[in-house]
């Protein structure tokens, strides 16, 4: 059965620009640390889009959506910020085309 998937858009708020290996590895710590390896098998998170180095585009499971959250919300580093969480990759794409105007 396939799963169903969330796109949360990110900002990348540190200093510079960040790659898409940083980002990914920085959300699948912050799961880890906060809900242990089982948590993070129930958001497996994939980065799916990244723009300029500092907007991107995560693809979670929807069962792990709020745990995602929580650790990005808890982040003492506040490397990164929420912008959205979408149910599609069309609607994230456009809303980063809305950003750029």
């Amino acid at each position: 059965m396939r799963s169903k998937r969330r796109y949360v858009l990110l900002e990348y708020t540190g200093e510079g620009e960040a790659s898409a290996e940083e980002v990914l590895s920085k959300v699948r710590l912050l799961v880890a640390k906060l809900f242990g390896l089982v948590g993070l098998a129930d958001v497996n998170p994939d980065l799916v889009y990244s723009w300029g180095g500092k907007v991107f585009v995560v693809a979670v499971r929807r069962e792990g959506l709020e745990k995602l959250l929580a650790s990005l919300v808890l982040d003492r580093s506040y490397s990164m910020k929420i912008l959205s969480v979408t149910g599609s990759l069309r609607r994230a794409k456009k809303l980063i085309a809305s950003m750029r105007k």
